[in-house]
């Protein structure tokens, strides 16, 4: 492998993901995306990633609760 392709490969995995909570019933499901470990590109900027968290926020009427963003470790970002 050459040197440039591991380091797009590194790097291909830097950005941030939504993390969010789905009401089922009396049960919460955690989900995300983009999907990481599905290989999809991760959202480049935070504040994209907060931008896209508020629009799915409001788009799902109360159905999805506990919206926040993350970085690629899936540790939680500093409030901007």
């Amino acid at each position: 492998m050459k040197y440039q392709e591991a380091l797009d490969i590194i790097n291909r995995k830097k950005g941030y993901m939504v993390l969010f909570d789905v009401k089922e019933g009396i049960m919460l499901r955690s989900d995300y995306f983009p999907e990481k470990h599905a290989g999809e590109s991760l959202i480049e900027t935070v504040e994209e990633a907060c931008d896209l968290a508020e629009k799915f926020a409001k788009a799902t009427d109360g159905k999805v609760v506990n919206i926040y963003v993350v970085d690629n470790t899936f540790s939680s970002i500093k409030k901007l």
